[in-house]
């Protein structure tokens, strides 16, 4: 993962490593509106820490990091194998890719000022050639988006992905209520 943060995107964006100080950034960014309306998750800071803790510390292997813009924190963007949590894998199962060898992205842009820049799809283009990279043995890094989530499914299609599925999926994360996609983009041959 060093050298993950070391290596910059193009149009000054960078990623580092989420750390506990930036907790509180997240809990402000879980409260913005634009990010509300989608990352249904506690914004207190309590329930943020919580929830985020554990995967700075190691207990919980999803992958977190701090999209910067100028050396300046922007949003989040994790990762982690799918199969590593058997109910979002049996929600997965939905779409067309081998979801025991796939991984899962999750990202936002929490500064509302930098929203609509193109700073995710430069992000996620980037964050899924490491984590190609980082899981030598997925075949495909996927996301689930709402269907009215439009800016974010098609920072995904600049980024590179197709989308592969439509419909609901079965999941009590509050944040995949109502039709969803489920875009991949395959390891490049």
């Amino acid at each position: 993962m060093a050298d993950e943060a070391a290596e910059a995107p193009p149009a000054d964006v960078s990623l580092r490593p989420l750390v506990a100080e930036d907790l509180p950034r997240v809990a402000e960014w879980l409260a913005e509106p634009h990010v509300a309306a989608w990352w249904k998750e506690p914004s207190e800071f309590a329930a943020v820490r919580d929830r985020y803790l554990p995967c700075v510390t190691g207990e919980d292997p999803t992958e977190i990091f701090v999209i910067e813009v100028k050396a300046r924190p922007a949003g989040l963007i994790q990762r982690y194998l799918i199969a590593d949590d058997p109910d979002w894998a049996r929600a997965m199962a939905v779409a067309p890719v081998p979801v025991d060898r796939a991984a899962g992205i999750d990202y936002l842009i929490g500064n509302p000022a930098l929203t609509g820049r193109g700073i995710g799809s430069v992000t996620i283009a980037i964050f899924t050639d490491r984590t190609f990279r980082r899981y030598p043995r997925a075949e495909a890094v996927t996301a689930a988006v709402q269907q009215a989530n439009r800016p974010s499914w098609r920072a995904l299609e600049r980024a590179g992905f197709v989308r592969v599925w439509a419909g609901q999926l079965d999941s009590d994360d509050p944040s995949d209520a109502g039709p969803a996609y489920v875009y991949a983009k395959r390891r490049p041959a």
